[in-house]
């Protein structure tokens, strides 16, 4: 058996190791629709009352929601922390789909990178404070238009998420596989699957801004740049053997931990 098939099947056998024996695709999908349907109804609803000067809320949170995004994949995922349950399954992940094998082998692989279909209903419970505050102290149009957003930029993420592991061939029939903004944002959450630099770099899922804000957006070449020159010995690097801010921190100390995955 040629070293290819080898490591086809033990990603299978991983893969199948983590996956939930409950996951279905089509219950997870609709779970999560009607729950993405019931928020921006809400939220519809109560954005009737906006005007065209409240529209400045919509880009306020899309920011706000990239700074979060960033924050908790750094800190919360790629960190042992008191949720070590969302640390543990991100290391799965990151386990079943690495750099060189992002695209799942079959449907049923979606429950490894989905989010489970009760996400939104906590993204809900979390937002259900600040849409009060704002109801209340801006008005109601406002606060709806925060929900709306809200649940609209969680989708978007998801199914982005989703998109950058699905196979070349359905990319394909969807009209992404000659996209230049979808590649470059593959490419982006691609390199973050390196086992070597996930702790390190390109935690944003969507647009890269705080990334690029914290000094943590790396490319595939600038890596491979880097590496050259601490093999070379080149002078200028330094003592963890970085040459920018973006080589946030020397391969041998990115090695993921071991993984146990509680059933």
């Amino acid at each position: 058996m040629s070293v290819v098939h080898e490591n086809a099947n033990a990603r299978r056998i991983e893969r199948t190791r983590l996956l939930s024996r409950g996951f279905r695709l089509w219950r997870h999908l609709c779970m999560f629709g009607v729950l993405a349907v019931a928020g921006i109804t809400v939220g519809y609803w109560l954005a009737r009352e906006s005007r065209i000067v409240d529209l400045w809320i919509v880009p306020f949170f899309l920011l706000s929601q990239n700074v979060a995004e960033y924050l908790i994949h750094r800190l919360l995922m790629h960190r042992p922390s008191f949720l070590r349950a969302l640390y543990q399954g991100h290391m799965g992940h990151h386990r079943a789909f690495q750099y060189d094998a992002m695209e799942i082998a079959a449907w049923s692989e979606m429950g490894l990178v989905m989010m489970p279909w009760f996400s939104i209903a906590l993204l809900f419970v979390g937002m259900a404070p600040i849409v009060w505050v704002t109801a209340r102290t801006v008005g109601p149009g406002p606060a709806g238009l925060l929900l709306v957003t809200s649940t609209f930029s969680f989708v978007f993420y998801e199914m982005l998420h989703a998109l950058y592991h699905f196979p070349s061939p359905v990319l394909g029939r969807l009209g992404l596989a000659h996209s230049r903004t979808f590649a470059f944002l593959s490419r982006h959450h691609r390199h973050h699957h390196r086992l070597e630099r996930m702790r390190w770099v390109n935690f944003n899922i969507s647009v890269p801004l705080s990334d690029l804000m914290f000094g943590t957006r790396e490319t595939e070449a600038a890596w491979q740049a880097a590496r050259e020159r601490r093999v070379s010995g080149s002078p200028g690097m330094s003592e963890r053997g970085a040459s920018s801010p973006h080589d946030a921190g020397p391969d041998k100390d990115d090695e993921a931990p071991p993984l146990r995955v509680r059933k």
